[in-house]
């Protein structure tokens, strides 16, 4: 199996908000990839998520997440800052590009639309 033919891992994304950094400059942009079994069982065994269930998803997306805006890297302590409306829009999008039957899903940025399923704008 090449390149080519391994099914397309990572999008890019950007937040509807974003997230600031201590200069006080705001990042949208990122890149997450698909999880594997491996982050599967590496969360489960996360002290913070058997402490706390619900810490889970955070601990998922700090490892799945590649790339946040100029941040060197996104940790869960980064991710627990997240607008509500940022956080939302990461689980959707999580759950979107590890739906299985999506293998052959052409690569793209999944844009915030937050309006997306209001009739009236």
């Amino acid at each position: 199996m090449n390149r080519e033919t391994i099914p397309y891992s990572e999008f890019s994304f950007t937040l509807p908000v974003g997230v600031l950094d201590g200069d006080g400059t705001l990042h949208r942009q990122g890149v997450i990839r698909r999880t594997t079994g491996h982050d599967e069982i590496w969360v489960s065994k996360d002290p913070r998520t058997q402490e706390n269930p619900a810490y889970g998803i955070i601990s998922l997306l700090s490892r799945v997440i590649t790339s946040l805006g100029n941040f060197s890297s996104v940790t869960p302590q980064l991710l627990e800052q997240l607008f509500l409306t940022d956080f939302i829009y990461l689980r959707e999008f999580y759950s979107q590009i590890n739906q299985p039957g999506l293998e052959g899903m052409a690569s793209g940025e999944f844009l915030a639309t937050p309006w997306s399923n209001c009739t009236k704008r």
